[in-house]
């Protein structure tokens, strides 16, 4: 099966709001094994929307659309795919009712233009709405399927999964080709020496084996196809090269699928029963925010400090005077001093901290921009790493906080 998705909104054309709902539907559709031939955006404007539907369904076997279901005049999708489709506009009861009690939830009398809503190209599966006023659809004609989904996000994906997979899975069937999706994170190695490490397992027959760099780690994309019956031996060969592939690289991976860097570090502190503190310069606070983006991070991440000027890492952190003008703020010296004193300050069992020069200015022949250095202390010492990052100012700071992790990560995998 073939697809399309055509989005609609001037917002999107004009780079006001980010099309997320295209990678969304594209993920979905893949598992399925229907794959996307096309991503199409048009904004409001009915001729151009016209034209951009009848050559998505003349040539893709399902077309799924995203927006323009409003009440206002330039909302047009279900209109021109009954033109499109030569249908009547019907209005289906059921759905106007819904609308009506949703503003009536609101205590708020129903304008009138909503009306338009609840009309739908004739012969269509109405699919519900309950978070806005924007119902979905599903029409199939001629061998060809059109489902309409509202613009918002949070509109479309309840939709998409609670209505349109069951329909989709139905219409592709049980030996359908799907697609079989793993993904390997890592970190700690660059896509060309990744490849180069990885060498043979990139021409596998039975899978593909793709690398998507990402502003602070790479993932190894596995896709093995197979049918209902065949879906055993593709689960056996992802395994299998997944086992190779860690071999291959050690603890550079950190984790697969919908892990993450400081889920993995959160759930291997409370596995040890451990809290963390952060001292950050460089960073600004994202090492932190990090740490608190997990649920439940109150229970190991005690807090920490942005001591960007010298004078706080001196009144705060305790870091030596002597220390500063010696080395530097950039230095393995104070970078060790600020992760000692908070961890002092917290009673942390551990610490960490970030100290470099983000840039684009500051830089020097001795002390380049991109040079970091991390520290870490416990009870039984302080250590420091030096890196030096590449890439302008917000991907030496995402570098350096996914390797402050990271270094946590490895000294917790050897018990610290």
């Amino acid at each position: 099966m073939k697809a399309e998705i055509v989005s609609t909104g001037t917002e999107l054309l004009l780079g006001e709001t980010l099309n997320t709902s295209t990678h969304y539907l594209t993920g979905k559709l893949s598992s399925l094994g229907i794959e996307v031939d096309y991503h199409t955006t048009v904004g409001d404007n009915s001729q151009r929307l016209e034209q951009v539907l009848h050559k998505a369904i003349e040539r893709s076997d399902l077309l799924i659309t995203t927006g323009g279901l409003g009440p206002t005049a330039d909302d047009l999708t279900k209109e021109l795919v009954a033109k499109v489709l030569d249908l009547k506009m019907e209005k289906d009861s059921v759905s106007l009712e819904q609308i009506k009690q949703f503003f009536d939830r609101r205590k708020a009398p129903m304008p009138s233009s909503n009306e338009k809503q609840a009309f739908f190209p004739e012969g269509s599966k109405i699919l519900p709405n309950p978070i806005g006023t924007a119902p979905g659809a599903i029409i199939e004609k001629g061998g060809k399927t059109v489902i309409i989904l509202p613009g918002p996000p949070f509109e479309m994906e309840p939709m998409f999964n609670n209505y349109v997979w069951p329909e989709l899975a139905r219409i592709v069937g049980p030996n359908a080709v799907r697609m079989n999706e793993r993904v390997i994170k890592v970190f700690g190695i660059g896509e060309s020496a990744l490849e180069k490490v990885l060498d043979e397992l990139m021409n596998l027959p039975n899978l593909t084996l793709a690398l998507l760099a990402k502003r602070a780690e790479m993932h190894i994309r596995l896709v093995a196809r197979s049918t209902k019956i065949t879906s055993g031996e593709a689960l056996k060969a992802l395994d299998e090269v997944e086992e190779e592939i860690r071999r291959r690289l050690g603890n550079k991976v950190f984790g697969r699928d919908q892990e993450t860097m400081v889920g993995i570090v959160g759930q291997a502190l409370n596995s040890q029963n451990l809290t963390i503190s952060t001292a950050e310069s460089c960073t600004g606070g994202l090492l932190g925010a990090a740490f608190t983006q997990e649920p439940g991070s109150s229970r190991f991440y005690l807090g920490g400090v942005v001591s960007y000027s010298n004078s706080l890492k001196r009144g705060i952190l305790g870091v030596s005077e002597e220390s500063l003008k010696a080395f530097g703020a950039v230095s393995e010296e104070v970078a060790k001093e600020m992760a000692e004193g908070i961890r002092s300050k917290t009673g942390s069992n551990l610490a960490i901290s970030t100290t470099g020069i983000a840039g684009p200015d500051g830089g020097s022949d001795e002390k380049p921009v991109g040079l970091v250095y991390i520290g870490f202390a416990t009870s039984k010492g302080v250590h420091a790493q030096k890196f030096q990052f590449y890439g302008e100012r917000e991907s030496v700071r995402q570098l350096t906080v996914q390797a402050a992790l990271n270094e946590v990560r490895l000294r917790l995998l050897c018990k610290q």
